[in-house]
């Protein structure tokens, strides 16, 4: 594992994240505009299903899911530009396993949301209305794992893990 997580440090697209003078910064903020646009827009999806608005149409919403879909994309892309640049420091935390479950989740519930509820147009029921908080609590804490993620990792580099 240690010998993987060096080999991805020695990439060239590590070494230019981690070493050039916008590598870091621009992966981030590309990251942090992916989140922006999938948080919010998750947000006022699940806003929605738990009766905010109740005048909007639930269809009216569809139109939001390619822009959380083009995000996710750039999230992905980001995200893994940010791992390949400090492999151990994610690999070896526990948070970032966290987050990826709360991100995967989420994701599966707005797939479930596309497909089971903004089709149809149904109005949201007690039902949803759990599923929207839950949704929103998952958003919430992947947000703040993620953040996390730059106070509670152990190790930095593979380096760090040779005897």
């Amino acid at each position: 594992m240690v010998e993987f997580l060096a080999w991805l440090e020695e990439r060239p697209l590590s070494i230019w994240v981690l070493e050039s003078e916008w590598g870091f910064p621009f992966t981030l903020t590309l990251h942090s505009i992916g989140l922006a646009f999938l948080a919010g827009a998750s947000f006022i999806v699940a806003l929605r299903l738990y009766g905010v608005a109740p005048a909007l149409p639930m269809t009216s919403l569809k139109g939001l899911f390619p822009l959380m879909w083009w995000a996710a994309l750039l999230c992905l892309v980001s995200g893994l530009m940010l791992l390949i640049a400090y492999p151990a420091k994610a690999l070896t935390n526990p948070v970032f396993y966290f987050k990826l479950g709360l991100v995967i989740t989420g994701m599966a519930l707005l797939l479930r949301t596309r497909r089971g509820y903004m089709q149809h147009g149904h109005e949201p029921g007690r039902g949803l209305r759990y599923q929207a908080l839950l949704q929103l609590a998952l958003w919430m804490g992947a947000i703040a794992s993620g953040r996390f993620l730059a106070y509670t990792y152990r190790v930095m580099t593979a380096s760090e893990l040779l005897p």
